[in-house]
C-alpha cells in the first residue's frame, strides 16, 4: 500500500547569534559625519532586532579598547539590553587583537553559534583576522563584516585631471585589489 508523505520544512529557530565587535583605533574613522563604530552599532542593533523577532538568541563581545560580554539571550528585552550596554562605547586608540578576542569568545561560548565579526581591517591586521576566523570556525559559523570607507569610492569616481589624480586613482585601485585578495583568502578559509 502506497501512502503519501508530506514533508514540511520550517526555518531554523532557536539559533545563537554573537557579534564580535572591534572598538579599536580602526573604528575611529569618520565617514559621512559618523565614525565607523557608530555605523557598526546601528547595523548590529538592527540585525539583533530581526534575530530576536525570529526567536534567536543574540549576544555581544567587544574587544580592542572597551571590553564587554553579553551572553546570548532570546528574551524580548535583549535588544534593549544590548543598547544599554553599548550606548557609551567609544572607539579607542588601542590596537585590536582579533586572535585574543577569538580565544576569549571560545571560552565564553561553548555552544555553536553564528559569529559576526565587525571590523575595519587593514593589511597589517589580516594575519590576525585570518587566525581568528580559522580558530572560531572549528566550532562556530563565522561571518566577517569588514567596513569600507566611502572616500575610496569617491576618489575612484572623481575625474582624473592631473598626475596627482591619476596616482590617487591607481593607488586606491591597488589597495582595493589587495583588500579583495585578503577577502578571497578569508573566503577560502570558510
Amino acid at each position: 500500500v502506497r501512502k503519501l508523505i508530506a514533508r514540511e520544512y520550517q526555518d531554523e529557530r532557536d539559533q545563537r547569534l554573537v557579534f564580535l565587535l572591534v572598538c579599536g583605533r580602526r573604528m575611529r574613522h569618520i565617514d559621512g559625519g559618523r565614525d565607523h563604530l557608530d555605523e557598526a552599532l546601528n547595523a548590529l542593533l538592527l540585525l539583533a532586532y530581526v534575530a530576536v523577532r525570529q526567536g534567536d538568541a543574540v549576544g555581544l563581545m567587544t574587544y580592542g579598547g572597551a571590553h564587554r560580554w553579553l551572553a546570548p539571550r532570546k528574551e524580548p528585552g535583549t535588544v534593549t539590553r544590548l543598547l544599554e550596554s553599548v550606548y557609551d562605547l567609544q572607539a579607542s586608540l588601542d590596537a585590536a587583537d582579533p586572535l585574543a578576542a577569538a580565544k576569549e569568545l571560545l571560552r565564553a561560548l561553548p555552544r555553536r553559534a553564528l559569529v559576526v565579526i565587525i571590523t575595519n581591517s587593514r593589511d597589517e591586521d589580516q594575519a590576525g583576522l585570518e587566525q581568528a576566523a580559522a580558530l572560531l570556525r572549528r566550532r562556530h559559523l563565522v561571518v566577517i563584516a569588514d567596513l569600507r570607507e566611502s572616500a575610496l569610492d569617491a576618489s575612484l569616481d572623481a575625474p582624473i585631471r592631473d598626475l596627482q589624480g591619476a596616482l590617487r586613482f591607481h593607488a586606491v585601485n591597488d589597495w582595493l585589489a589587495e583588500r579583495h585578495r585578503h577577502q578571497e583568502r578569508l573566503r577560502h578559509l570558510g
